[in-house]
């Protein structure tokens, strides 16, 4: 059975779980912000690098049954479309824990010029440093709306006091120190194209709809010149 086959079955055998599990659902009678501490780590495991790497490799099945335990955890629906188009990255870090995201591209027309995205992010993990630029398309700009969880949005302005840690791997790869802390409900815009800027999870992980133009890949630029999308599943 091919390696991508049996990650699906994975997938949906995890998935069924999900779909039926009502007690893991918190926020359906309390504000996130709310959350029993001890209760939510006892459901989000606290992982390490060691978790997720098998030989200095990114594990696909490991880091994919992360996520889904958190997605039972926070009773998020996982559909077919999902489980097909789903992909997982440390943008070739290897420092997953810290560094890293899933997410699914819903839809994006180069036509109609729209992008709908999920974004899914364990405890503390960071989406790198990056900006969209002007292409043969527009810059992208964005919106997210925090689902479940809280993130930490960072773009240009002055430095905010009080800024939760970033990444050790991350730090020579920063350049914006203004933080808004987004939770569950709340909405954040990035300030202005091709602005530079980053998230990063909460204590309780993340999940976040973005809504933009189209996303070029070609437009995708990081911080980190080193850093390569990859997707292990």
């Amino acid at each position: 059975m091919e390696r991508r086959s049996a990650i699906k079955q994975a997938m949906a055998g995890i998935a069924g779980l999900a779909l039926g599990a009502t007690a893991c659902a918190p926020e359906n009678k309390k504000d996130d912000k709310n959350i029993n501490a001890p209760q939510v780590m006892k459901s989000l495991k606290k992982y390490t690098n060691d978790d997720f790497y098998v030989n200095g490799k990114l594990s696909g099945e490991k880091t994919l049954k992360a996520y889904m335990d958190m997605l039972e955890f926070y009773n998020y629906p996982v559909d077919d479309f999902l489980r097909k188009n789903l992909f997982i990255s440390d943008f070739s870090h290897g420092d997953f824990v810290n560094a890293g995201m899933a997410g699914v591209f819903w839809h994006n027309s180069d036509v109609f010029k729209y992008f709908a995205h999920e974004i899914f992010l364990l405890p503390g993990q960071m989406i790198i440093e990056h900006k969209h630029v002007e292409t043969s398309f527009a810059a992208k700009m964005e919106t997210w709306h925090v689902r479940h969880g809280s993130v930490y949005c960072f773009g240009e302005g002055e430095e905010t006091a009080g800024n939760p840690s970033t990444p050790e791997s991350q730090q020579d790869f920063i350049t914006v120190n203004n933080a808004k802390l987004i939770n569950r409900g709340e909405l954040n815009t990035l300030n202005r194209p091709e602005a530079p800027h980053f998230m990063m999870a909460g204590e309780h992980g993340a999940i976040v709809s973005e809504y933009a133009n189209f996303h070029d890949n070609d437009g995708l630029v990081f911080t980190n010149t080193n850093a390569v999308f990859n997707n292990v599943i």
